[in-house]
């Protein structure tokens, strides 16, 4: 996700190309990417009928009004008539938490509705289009003309709504990896030492992407070595998230109580998982801790590493539809190696580290020849003080 450079609403009035009015519709959609999970970022844009902009809004946390209804809220039939709405997903057709947008939309006079892409859901998937248009209102999926905007913009309609359209098409737990590093490409050292390698301004934003997913998922050594809360620290947002710790020899499980993730997190919200071979021995132990995480029983690999894809199947069941890998090295690199990663971001800070003494997040790794190297799709480049961030998917 981009999450970052949102586009202030014109003045009331203003005269918007449909190309602008959907990329306005991107942006408010990214106001909800820390609250609506798992319902999809939506943003919607309405301009009246000679094209100037009369409202904007966006689906703001889950279970609440949609993006459609918060642009329109305000607006008397008089100024809807013949107006023209942009919205970056299709208008859902069935009653769910909320009502059908698709049927309320039907009920104004609206001349016309665009939208960015048809949503997978098969309770909408086209069924919203059709009510629109039989009630008498042009509906069309969004194009431009211009080859290059079009192209461009169809890629921000599939990246503001990527975790959702994961979820549906796959049926799987969209992945996410954040990683820290050096210009040599090092996250820690030999010791497994790494705060801090970015600074404060790269770790604000950490927080900030941390909210966008609904866990954090490390390794075992992260644990061990930095105790961390693994929670959500930012001046603006007040949310709870959950935490995965992969452990598959259940070494620090029976030390739960005294680590800050107890403190920090309720119990539930934190998922153990542990090699499925441990199971019996595992669970006689659970009932004597005063204090215990969620634990999950996953099967391994040859040579008793856990068997990730697994993992994210049972993490599927238990409700997630997305995580954030932040480490350490071999946590990282093994969901590199397995192709499990949907989105990296990279925050690399201005220092070298060297690799004699060090570690690379993309340790285990091995690239045979050149034709098999791994690229980056559609990146994007920010910087925070004096790191640079780069994110973009596999």
């Amino acid at each position: 996700m981009e999450h970052i450079h949102h586009i202030k609403p014109p003045a009331r009035g203003t005269k918007l190309s449909p190309e602008s009015a959907m990329r306005l519709a991107i942006s408010e959609a990214y106001k909800g990417a820390t609250r609506v999970s798992p319902n999809p970022l939506v943003g919607s844009v309405v301009l009246d009928a000679n094209g100037g902009f009369l409202s904007s809004g966006y689906h703001e946390f889950y279970g609440g009004p949609h993006a459609e209804v918060n642009a329109l809220k305000n607006l008397s039939n008089e100024e809807l008539r013949d107006a023209h709405v942009f919205v970056t997903l299709e208008p859902c057709a069935h009653e769910g938490k909320t009502p059908s947008c698709a049927k309320m939309m039907a009920k104004l006079p609206l001349k016309k509705v665009t939208f960015g892409l048809i949503d997978p859901n098969p309770l909408v998937a086209g069924q919203g289009a059709d009510i629109l248009r039989a009630a008498g209102i042009e509906t069309e999926v969004f194009s431009s003309s211009d080859g290059k905007e079009d192209h461009e913009i169809k890629i921000k309609l599939e990246e503001v709504c990527e975790t959702f359209l994961w979820n549906f098409r796959e049926k799987k737990v969209f992945v996410a990896l954040k990683m820290a590093s050096s210009l040599d490409g090092q996250v820690a050292l030999k010791s497994g030492e790494s705060q801090w390698i970015t600074g404060p301004e790269s770790r604000e934003y950490v927080h900030y992407i941390r909210a966008c997913y609904d866990a954090v998922l490390v390794g075992k050594g992260t644990v061990q070595f930095d105790n961390p809360s693994l929670n959500i620290r930012h001046p603006e947002l007040d949310k709870r998230n959950k935490v995965v710790v992969l452990d598959a020899e259940a070494d620090l499980l029976y030390k739960y109580s005294e680590l800050k993730l107890s403190q920090v997190h309720a119990s539930g919200d934190v998922f153990w998982c542990v090699a499925e071979d441990l199971k019996e021995d595992v669970t006689k132990k659970l009932s004597s801790l005063a204090l215990a995480p969620k634990v999950l029983f996953i099967k391994t690999l040859v040579g008793g590493e856990l068997d990730l894809e697994n993992l994210l199947a049972q993490l599927y069941v238990q409700g997630l539809r997305s995580v954030m890998v932040e480490g350490g090295a071999f946590t990282a690199s093994s969901f590199v190696n397995y192709q499990l990663v949907n989105r990296l971001y990279l925050f690399q800070a201005p220092m070298i580290m060297g690799s004699g003494g060090s570690r690379s997040w993309t340790e285990t790794l091995r690239i045979p020849t050149m034709k098999e190297k791994i690229h980056m799709k559609n990146p994007r480049y920010l910087t925070f003080g004096t790191d640079f961030m780069v994110t973009g998917t596999f």
